[in-house]
């Protein structure tokens, strides 16, 4: 009797743990979510890739690649403490990103979409004339003190809110005719983005956009379309802000000097959440937006950036 009462409590046992430990491992995974979206984020800043590795080696190679050694700690606080390193920053100690992009934008009076690595080999190429064998923290840093011998840039904490207009120009033609959906194109921003007297983009800074849809005009008299999407660019310090296709009122078109379509003859711009819809006003024309011409996008959401103060 003894025997059977033990028996029935073990697969009792087993029979609670078959419930419990599965939700126990997918709590875990979900928690594991944020650590690897930020570990891929920091990976693609500066390689332009994520690694296929497992999850501890990504840790480990980034930690060696950037000091020379792993860090100590559990690995969510080493994901955290790398986040901070290239990305988020402080006042006092700026990101490497904010590093590298204000050391380019002193330069090269641009920032580029190039991941960091790429931007540190080339700027060590045109300071130096040679490229440095060091870990990427002290590459950076020397860069940075070549370009800021005197001290540190200002730079500040500052929260963009959502609208905030960017001019930009196109650097590629985009064709409902020529192109189609996956085609990439290229835009740079007009001119300095200021708020609240620091710098947030640069003039010059590039970033790629995507065709999501481009139909061509019918001998039906059915008019070609674009659908774009203008995704997001990197500011100063390394994050990345997301972009919309700007609706601009009366008032803004007066005090910036554009008109809907102005400098795309025969163009009306319409705005939808995932881009730019352009058709021709004109049955049976194709959409032809030429390299150079400028359009607004706004800022999609509030974002809290490290900034350039002025």
């Amino acid at each position: 009797m003894f025997t059977k009462k033990r028996i029935s409590i073990f697969f009792a046992i087993v029979f609670i743990f078959s419930i419990i430990l599965p939700q126990i491992a997918l709590a875990q995974a979900t928690a594991e979510i944020p650590i690897i979206e930020d570990l891929t984020q920091i990976e693609i800043l500066i390689y332009g890739e994520p690694r296929d590795d497992s999850l501890l080696n990504r840790v480990e190679l980034l930690e060696k690649d950037l000091v020379g050694r792993t860090l100590p700690g559990i690995i969510t606080d080493r994901v955290k403490q790398l986040k901070d390193f290239v990305i988020t920053g402080t006042p006092e100690e700026p990101s490497l990103s904010f590093k590298i992009n204000s050391t380019q934008r002193v330069l090269q009076d641009r920032i580029t979409e190039d991941p960091l690595l790429p931007k540190i080999e080339d700027l060590e190429l045109t300071i130096f004339g040679e490229l440095s064998e060091e870990v990427l923290a002290m590459r950076a840093e020397k860069i940075f003190n070549v370009c800021f011998p005197e001290g540190r840039p200002a730079s500040k904490e500052i929260n963009i809110p959502a609208g905030t207009l960017i001019p930009v120009t196109l650097l590629d033609k985009i064709s409902s005719k020529k192109n189609k959906g996956g085609d990439t194109f290229t835009y740079q921003v007009a001119e300095d983005i200021v708020y609240a007297g620091s710098v947030i983009i640069p003039k010059g800074t590039t970033a790629q956009g995507e065709v999501i849809k481009a139909k061509k005009a019918s001998v039906l008299l059915k008019r070609g379309q674009l659908e774009l999407d203008f995704k997001s660019i990197e500011t100063l310090g390394g994050s990345h802000i997301k972009l919309d296709m700007a609706e601009l009122t009366e008032d803004e078109k007066t005090r910036l000097g554009v008109a809907v379509g102005a400098g795309i003859a025969g163009l009306i711009i319409l705005s939808n959440p995932i881009g730019l819809a352009v058709g021709a006003l004109v049955p049976g024309k194709n959409v032809i937006l030429k390299e150079g011409t400028r359009l607004y996008l706004e800022v999609a959401e509030d974002a809290k950036i490290m900034s350039l103060a002025q």
